[in-house]
């Protein structure tokens, strides 16, 4: 069934955040979430200088959580203890100014180090949970948004238009696919394309995620050379008639390091 998003509380800015790992959503409230990122310092000092030059080394990303713990089996304590210590990447994503379409998301594809409860008696349970970078965290934009169902058999998604920032890049791009619910139908499958265009009217295959027909997610990067046009768009097919599916896409265009 598909996840009531009107129930989230948007009186306070940070309320409109959201945070999810794999086919799941988490909302913000009740809960603390911190992304910190920094880079390495590489000492870049040569013989005779008097001033010691720091140059910028990895990149380290840390998603930390806090909120209230709930031990029911299928809520969240229990599922994190489902991909406590996984060799895979958990593909987490937040999104500071809702689930709209074109607004920013971050994705990180993470692995989970730490995870506690505190309890006390005249406390409610919390849990804290650290997720660390499996891969690069990436700043994209939303090109769909669970708050459209799709229906039908196909469709599109809005045009995200990167010309106020610079137009094309070619650093590559990294696209994470997150299939939250299906609805009716008979064996469902959804299949989602990214597409760019130079124009906005003829647009081209850039990165495809393979059909899926069950919860869970999907991640995909592109050579960081490979050149991305200014206008993207997330194309959409569906096969065994459910009445609707429920997705959220986001994208991010790879960053020119060497500048």
């Amino acid at each position: 069934m598909a996840i009531n998003l009107t129930q989230v509380t948007t009186v306070y800015p940070g309320y409109a955040t959201q945070w999810g790992l794999e086919q799941y959503l988490f909302g913000a409230q009740g809960n603390d979430l911190e992304h910190s990122r920094k880079a390495d310092k590489i000492d870049g000092s040569g013989f005779g200088t008097r001033v010691r030059n720091s140059l910028p080394g990895l990149q380290d990303g840390s998603l930390k959580i806090k909120g209230l713990a709930t031990m029911d089996k299928g809520t969240l304590n229990w599922q994190l203890g489902q991909w406590f210590g996984r060799k895979s990447p958990v593909n987490a994503w937040f999104a500071l100014e809702g689930l709209n379409a074109l607004s920013p998301i971050t994705m990180q594809p993470s692995s989970i180090i730490d995870a506690s409860i505190m309890a006390k008696l005249k406390d409610a349970v919390d849990f804290s949970l650290e997720l660390d970078a499996r891969g690069a965290f990436d700043d994209g934009i939303i090109l769909l948004s669970p708050q459209n169902l799709l229906t039908g058999a196909s469709g599109s998604g809005s045009v995200d238009n990167n010309t106020p920032f610079g137009g094309a890049t070619a650093n590559g791009a990294t696209a994470q696919l997150h299939v939250w619910a299906y609805d009716g139908g008979t064996a469902p499958t959804v299949t989602v394309t990214i597409q760019h265009s130079p124009d906005g009217i003829t647009y081209t295959p850039l990165i495809s995620f393979v059909a899926q027909s069950t919860l869970g997610s999907q991640r995909i990067v592109l050579p960081s050379t490979t050149a991305v046009n200014a206008y993207l768009q997330a194309t959409w097919t569906v096969s065994g008639a459910p009445t609707d599916v429920q997705v959220l896409v986001g994208c991010s265009r790879g960053i020119n390091l060497n500048l």
